[in-house]
């Protein structure tokens, strides 16, 4: 058996909320990549997110998937380390459209051989704790959407900060006094501060019980990252900057976190954030599920990795929910965490068929 054809279409997803706002940014819509795969009668399917960090372009990112596409007709889907090494090391150029091309590989090998891809992989089909992202808004229409959500059955909150130390305070205590003490609450600068900065901004935080800083400094000062560690109450967080396992591995040199934010989208695919995972927790250091931005496939993926790897903390696996993915049924939400659903692959149900066009 061959992987016989592969089709690569570019998709976008408006944001349901148009004036979500993050890092210096708006996002009402985001482009992205979907790459299929087929082979013994049935269809393997990944996705990624276009990221500025991470590609030139969307048709750059689309290029660069079918440049991998092309790279697995012929490979016997079976053999998934075989397909794997045509997939090659992850490059932080290529990351985002190896991660999508990875994803349709495991998918198509689960399918064929009629199991999940938690299970394919040696882990378990297991529901997950989602945490909510609340984009940057003024702090009382922040404090109602967590209201929103807490009655929802979320128990917990990423709050963006903008690096205006009083302004960010405000906006997590009004999440915090709209939340009570039991919901978990963690807040994302996104490099937004210095190293002094950032000490200030967490020592600020104290009175409301923030489980988590990520990434307070820019991500290439490892130095000013392991100075706010070892002042802060709350856990400090690696995010922005770990592409590789070089990256890691200067991030674990410079004892500079408690725990690292993992994007397969970032890391190159599912199995490379697998292992810098595990790579981490043999020093002493969490991985955290970080944003899975775009449809459920990406969420469905990024939900896997949670049974395959010790992660600590809620996973940022549910903000499919504000995109207009009209392609694939949602994945069931109850209780603050998230249901994989039954089934081989990924277990994602489409709406539609697959459109594309088919090459090989």
């Amino acid at each position: 058996m061959r992987i016989e054809a592969w089709s690569v279409q570019g998709v976008r997803h408006r944001n349901l909320d148009p004036e979500w706002h993050y890092a210096g940014r708006d996002v009402p819509e985001l482009p992205g990549v979907r790459v299929a795969l087929r082979a013994g009668g049935k269809m393997g399917e990944g996705y990624a997110p276009f990221l500025p960090h991470l590609d030139a372009s969307p048709y750059a990112l689309e290029q660069r998937t079918r440049a991998f596409a092309t790279g697995l007709i012929g490979a016997d889907p079976r053999d998934l380390n075989a397909c794997l090494v045509r997939l090659g090391r992850c490059a932080r150029a290529d990351n985002a459209a190896r991660s999508a091309a990875e994803m349709a590989v495991l998918d198509l090998t689960a399918r064929l051989r009629g199991v999940s891809v938690a299970t394919l992989l040696g882990g378990t089909v297991k529901p997950v704790e989602v945490v909510r992202i609340i984009p940057v808004k003024p702090p009382e229409r922040m404090a109602e959407i967590a209201a929103s959500l807490l009655e929802e059955g979320y128990r917990a909150f990423k709050l963006k900060a903008v690096g205006d130390c009083a302004a960010d305070v405000a906006r997590v205590a009004a999440v915090r006094a709209a939340t009570g003490a039991a919901v978990t609450l963690i807040v994302d600068a996104n490099q937004a501060y210095d190293a002094e900065g950032a000490r200030a901004f967490d020592t600020a935080l104290r009175p409301f019980a923030v489980w988590a800083l990520e990434q307070p400094v820019p991500a290439d000062d490892r130095a000013a990252l392991g100075q706010v560690r070892a002042v802060a109450q709350a856990r400090v967080e690696a995010d922005e900057g770990l592409f590789t396992q070089a990256d890691l591995d200067a991030v674990l040199t410079a004892d500079a976190a408690d725990g690292i934010s993992l994007k397969l989208a970032r890391s190159g695919g599912l199995l490379p954030s697998r292992d810098m995972a595990r790579c981490a927790a043999a020093q002493g250091v969490y991985a955290r599920l970080g944003t899975a931005f775009g449809g459920p496939l990406v969420a469905l993926a990024t939900a896997t990795l949670a049974g395959l790897c010790l992660t600590r903390g809620p996973s940022e696996c549910a903000e499919f929910t504000h995109f207009d993915d009209e392609d694939f049924l949602w994945p069931s939400l109850r209780d603050g965490l998230l249901i994989l659903p039954e089934g081989p692959g990924f277990g994602q149900h489409r709406r539609t068929d697959w459109t594309g066009e088919w090459m090989g």
